[in-house]
């Protein structure tokens, strides 16, 4: 790729950010404040959910359903219907922050839509639904088999026979913290707000936390994947 995401994040934004300031000297520092809170999040869920979760997704599927097991396949799924969701979000959140950072309002509408809340409604069980579909269809994607998807979705519910390729399948499944990945997706997806609910009233201890996330994936994004000099 000519243009990586270590050259937009450290690169291209620094050097945009300063030309906005040259061109409008005085921006309004609420809408500043609450787009680099916004943006810091949608990175932050890009770089340390939706990456490893598709990862791990991508993994699994195109493994071959010869070396599946059900904990395979499980993580499997949910890594795929949950690097989805999230990606929905972080996709709303940075461009939602990119619009306060340079002073472009984003309309709800349009970050209902990314966010996938234009569909669901906030409902639970439409949210679940949809994430569903969507995961299916990703699924045929990944595999390009519809039988290859069956046996996949087949093995959530039975195990199939345990082979030496299943096993080390699993044994590799397991490594590089998936387990703890999924674990901390599960718990943000549950527990925490939507971001624009979670930042619609300022306070200091928020956009330190939205700080030190973005640091946390910066770090993670430069030591994995440092460009190549």
């Amino acid at each position: 790729m000519l243009v990586s995401l270590h050259h937009l994040l450290f690169v291209l934004l620094p050097l945009a950010l300063a030309a906005r300031h040259i061109i409008r000297p005085r921006p309004d520092t609420l809408a500043m404040s609450h787009g680099v809170t916004r943006f810091c999040l949608g990175v932050g869920k890009w770089v340390l959910l939706v990456d490893p979760l598709w990862h791990l997704a991508d993994m699994t599927f195109r493994g071959g359903p010869e070396s599946l097991g059900t904990s395979v396949a499980w993580m499997g799924f949910l890594g795929l219907l949950l690097s989805l969701h999230f990606a929905a979000t972080a996709a709303g959140d940075t461009l939602a922050g990119l619009g306060g950072m340079f002073g472009f309002p984003v309309s709800d509408l349009v970050q209902e839509t990314l966010s996938l809340r234009r569909f669901t409604q906030g409902k639970w069980l439409r949210l679940t639904a949809l994430l569903l579909a969507a995961t299916v269809l990703a699924a045929l994607l990944l595999t390009a088999s519809f039988n290859d998807t069956w046996l996949h979705l087949k093995a959530l519910f039975s195990p199939p026979a345990r082979t030496a390729s299943s096993v080390l399948q699993q044994a590799r499944v397991r490594t590089d913290f998936h387990v703890l990945t999924i674990v901390a997706a599960l718990a943000s997806l549950v527990a925490l707000p939507h971001s624009r609910d979670f930042l619609r009233e300022p306070a200091p201890w928020k956009a330190t936390l939205c700080i030190l996330i973005f640091t946390l994936a910066a770090a993670m994004l430069w030591t994995h994947a440092a460009p190549v000099s």
